[in-house]
């Protein structure tokens, strides 16, 4: 697991994961496995978070906070 930063304008409605934080973590263990982040709010998937996970061609786990569950998205 390494810790990245979301650096979206605004954090509580959108994930954008910080490039440099992401590039650590391969130079630190290699290939990213996933991407794990949370929904504060909870509910489904974002379109912007089934288009990141598709481009990214890894699993996305999200945490729905309100739900107390797990969602996972795959690359298309």
């Amino acid at each position: 697991y390494w810790r990245c930063r979301n650096i979206a304008e605004n954090p509580e409605e959108a994930f954008a994961l910080d490039p440099n934080d992401y590039l650590a973590a391969r130079a630190y263990g290699g290939q990213i496995q996933a991407i794990i982040h949370s929904h504060p709010k909870g509910g489904k998937a974002s379109i912007p978070d089934q288009k990141a996970c598709t481009r990214m061609k890894i699993p996305w786990y999200i945490y729905l906070i309100p739900e107390d569950q797990w969602l996972t998205i795959n690359p298309c």
